[in-house]
């Protein structure tokens, strides 16, 4: 049954339409977008360390990335299914670099390979802390309708206590936790001041410690988005329809090229089938994270700052022909 009030299926297409080439392509955008797998998956903040990592044996790992904790997370990744030489590999990676979790993402999994994983974790949750948890990630790329290409993850398969605290929301907040909140409330203290000092934007509203509002227009919302060591202006279209942000996410991607020209770089473009905001962002080179050195702060400042006026201005007669 169809209709124009029913939402429109997500249809697969083959990935090599979204990263033509694994090493190529899908490993250096995944590196780049860690927050996004993080955020699929519910497992809090991971942020890169390093790619092609020299692991003992002459391989190299895909990706090592760190969680709030500072610890090791493995990242491998594969096209096609997952085969018993990544699974192997990414778990004598994690065992090598004294990981907290592995994950392995693929365009599918194995039937053997997610019993195996479920054991694994069992055993590893015996363990404790010390214990090496395993996440088998899908990638699909596919279509909504005539829309641009775009992806989704799927957690496969995943340590049992990490899916009950997630669900239950009972995971306890570390002394980490807190050491992060922390030095996220100096980070907006410090780029408020200078946004105060600076043009005609209003200083960021913290929404969540992670991110926060500078301007909002009906469905859009420019935002400033921190990781430890970066930032990036971005702008999230959200209009609690699905159907319409895509329409609206769409309209402006027609005009991307314009846009490019006009503010004298590219952006990231993120349509994602998986959840109902859109996202378009910029993360400048020379920005501040949170976890900067103070004395390389202001110059960071800086540069978001003047990013932030320069991608508003930009996009925003967009954003008003479309309201």
């Amino acid at each position: 049954m169809t209709g124009p009030n029913l939402p429109q299926e997500f249809k697969l297409i083959n990935i090599r339409e979204v990263w033509p080439g694994e090493a190529k392509d899908f490993t250096p955008w995944l590196a780049d977008n860690l927050e996004a797998l993080s955020e699929h998956l519910d497992i809090g903040e991971l942020e890169l360390d390093s790619t092609e990592v020299e692991v003992p044996g002459g391989r190299r790992l895909d990706i090592l990335a760190k969680d709030a904790d500072g610890r090791n997370w493995a990242v491998e990744n594969q096209y096609g299914e997952a085969d018993h030489d990544h699974l192997t590999r990414a778990l004598a990676y994690a065992v090598g670099l004294e990981c907290r979790a592995v994950i392995v993402v693929a365009e599918s999994h194995r039937d053997e390979f997610v019993a195996v994983a479920d054991e694994w974790n069992r055993y590893s949750e015996a363990y404790g802390p010390d214990g090496i948890r395993l996440f088998l990630v899908a990638i699909e790329a596919g279509r909504i309708g005539n829309s641009p290409p775009g992806y989704r993850f799927r957690l496969v398969a995943g340590p049992n206590e990490w899916k009950s605290e997630t669900a239950s929301g009972a995971r306890p907040l570390s002394e980490a936790d807190h050491i992060r909140y922390e030095e996220r409330q100096r980070f907006w203290s410090g780029l408020g001041e200078e946004m105060g000092r600076t043009g005609t934007l209003s200083r960021p509203r913290v929404s969540r410690d992670n991110w926060a509002s500078i301007v909002s227009r009906g469905p859009f919302s420019f935002q400033f988005s921190v990781t430890m060591a970066s930032c990036r202006v971005e702008l999230r279209v959200d209009s609690n329809d699905g159907e319409k942000n895509d329409e609206l996410y769409d309209s402006l991607f027609e005009e991307r090229e314009a846009i490019h020209k006009a503010l004298g770089t590219s952006l990231e473009w993120i349509k994602n089938p998986a959840h109902r905001i859109n996202r378009i962002y910029w993360e400048p080179d020379g920005a501040c994270g949170y976890r900067t050195p103070p004395h390389e702060r202001e110059a960071g400042y800086e540069v978001l700052v003047d990013a932030a006026h320069r991608f508003h201005d930009t996009l925003m007669p967009y954003v008003e022909r479309l309201i």
